[in-house]
């Protein structure tokens, strides 16, 4: 399970939260208190933290949901011959 461990008021976190709805994943999240750099994400017990390794494990889980899902999709079509649909 990704947690998104922020502060309330973070602009950061409020821009990484929009892009794990984007991805139309499941998450949580866990508000703390302290400083804004405490922000940080768990990902199965991998503790993601830093701008540039926040968006280095992104761009990893864009990679692997893209593959996923171009394995998973509906391979059903309209043969545009006969209408017949397979």
């Amino acid at each position: 399970m990704i947690t998104l461990h922020r502060h309330k008021d973070d602009q950061q976190a409020a821009k990484i939260e929009e892009k794990l709805q984007d991805l139309v994943l499941a998450y949580q999240v866990e508000e703390i208190e302290g400083e804004i750099s405490d922000l940080f994400i768990e990902d199965g017990g991998e503790k993601i933290q830093g701008k540039e390794e926040i968006e280095t494990w992104f761009r990893k889980l864009e990679g692997e949901l893209k593959w996923q899902r171009s394995i998973s999709g509906d391979g059903c079509y309209i043969n545009p011959e006969t209408g017949n649909v397979c």
